[in-house]
């Protein structure tokens, strides 16, 4: 049990993704490390698509990462499913298909496998608590009631979009609304779809601003939802509107999802406006959502969030054995992830222009832009010279 007084090297606040990378790294190296998360249990409730790259294709996503195998192996008692391909549906009804694999994981089973990894490696964990403030050298924590003033050498603040430790540690403020996402969505049984695809359907109808999704979870099962911006919805509507039009009345989701049954409702934010300039202030490190390291194109956390945890855990038990400085970790993950990150933000600002309305699209579709090549720059996040053509040409205000 907690108690006032009690001192850690370092105390992670969010026991998602990104906070148990972070706290697994850490305690790998020997250093004290309280792992704390503000609901009852890990990974509970889930407010993700629960798709993650398969090993491979991190590969090819982020090749500046070492020993990505230690990060994205997950215990087949947590994977549902294993997808072969992306599809992507267009509003003019253009498909194209990507051979691309993936895993869909139960994100409780999957978190909890991942808060169990850092309670192996001498992570203390404690559920039902969460962080109320920052005190020099301290957190607050509340837990049943009460609070607690611990000490921390290193803060690790993995608390999600709206990060109370990044606001704390004057890290973070308000979003763009261009640079932050809703989604919703319903797990749904009876699905008619190949559970093979996972779907991602743009439109202005179903997805202002996003895209819309059907992520299967098995043979008749599988996430179905749709995201929003604010600046890029109707007025007067709501993202459950959305979600009823892309159900009852999209063309070819639609009689996918005639027999479905929602068997779950799930909703969550995501930062889509690519990492913030500080992830690094005094004795702090924000990651995952926190730090702004989502994939703007598609908003996946898991895998960035993976992968800079571990490097916030290593800089954190540096600082604390070596007396390293913790600005390292700045320069650090921006090597590993850094340009994958701030190239899918480009991408996602070419995407705004193009998909805002049906008209653009045809446009994109007589120009030759919507192939295999191009979509697959799209998912690896790649910047070629045919990218920075088609940039170059909305830049100058390409409308047809």
């Amino acid at each position: 049990m907690l108690r006032c007084g009690d001192s850690y090297d370092v105390v992670v606040v969010g026991a998602g993704p990104a906070g148990c990378s972070a706290a697994r790294a850490a305690a790998e190296r020997g250093v004290s490390v309280l792992l704390v998360e503000r609901e009852l249990e890990v990974g509970v409730p889930d407010k993700c698509g629960e798709f993650v790259p398969a090993l491979e294709e991190m590969r090819r996503l982020a090749p500046s990462v070492p020993h990505l195998e230690e990060l994205f192996d997950p215990p087949e008692e947590t994977v549902v499913n294993r997808t072969k391909y992306v599809r992507f549906v267009f509003p003019n009804g253009r498909e194209v298909s990507i051979d691309f694999q993936g895993v869909v994981v139960e994100r409780k089973l999957f978190d909890k496998h991942l808060a169990n990894m850092a309670a192996r490696r001498g992570a203390e964990v404690r559920p039902f608590t969460r962080a109320v403030g920052l005190r020099p050298g301290g957190v607050v924590l509340r837990s049943g009631g009460e609070e607690y003033v611990v000490g921390a050498k290193v803060v690790v603040g993995a608390d999600g979009v709206f990060s109370l430790v990044g606001r704390a540690a004057g890290l973070s403020g308000p979003l763009d609304p261009m640079d932050f996402g809703v989604g919703l969505q319903y797990e749904m049984v009876n699905v008619d779809h190949d559970p093979q695809y996972v779907d991602m359907f743009l439109g202005e109808d179903i997805a202002p601003g996003t895209y819309a999704w059907i992520i299967p979870k098995g043979p008749d099962v599988a996430n179905v939802g749709t995201g929003v911006r604010v600046p890029f919805m109707k007025p007067a509507s709501t993202i459950r509107d959305y979600l009823k039009a892309f159900i009852q009345e999209h063309p070819l989701a639609s009689p996918k999802l005639s027999q479905a049954t929602p068997t779950a409702l799930k909703a969550g934010n995501i930062p889509v406006g690519g990492p913030l300039s500080r992830t690094v202030g005094g004795n702090v490190l924000l990651v995952g959502d926190a730090g702004g390291h989502t994939i703007p194109t598609v908003g996946g956390g898991i895998p960035p969030g993976l992968i800079v945890g571990r490097v916030a855990g290593q800089v954190a038990a540096d600082h604390v054995l070596e007396g390293a400085s913790l600005e390292e970790y700045e320069g650090a993950w921006r090597n590993q992830m850094g340009a994958v990150l701030e190239s899918s933000l480009r991408l996602r600002r070419m995407s705004d222009i193009v998909f805002r309305d049906r008209r653009l699209i045809e446009v994109a579709t007589r120009l030759n832009w919507l192939t295999k090549k191009t979509i697959n720059n799209f998912i690896y996040c790649r910047i070629d010279p045919e990218i920075r053509l088609i940039e170059e040409a909305l830049r100058r205000g390409l409308r047809g």
